[in-house]
């Protein structure tokens, strides 16, 4: 799962060329706006054929908590 989602952060933040972790603070570190979210939202949407509401990932800070939140949605590797 992680490596899904760090290819995913990896796809929209690919012209800001930061080394993206799972540790990596998505404003303080990879620069994410509103705009580069909602587009990360949308792809893991697609990724993991979920729904993402606008609140759930209001929190997050590191990419972990992304995995984290989508871990605790009961999704797995697969």
């Amino acid at each position: 799962m992680e490596d899904r989602v760090l290819y995913t952060i990896n796809h929209i933040l690919q012209r800001k060329k930061r080394k993206i972790t799972l540790e990596s603070r998505l404003r303080e570190d990879l620069f994410v706006d509103s705009v580069d979210m909602a587009m990360i939202i949308g792809d893991l949407e697609d990724e993991f054929e979920i729904t993402i509401t606008d609140n759930e990932f209001a929190d997050v800070v590191t990419v972990n908590d992304i995995v984290e939140k989508l871990k605790a949605r009961g999704l797995s590797e697969y």
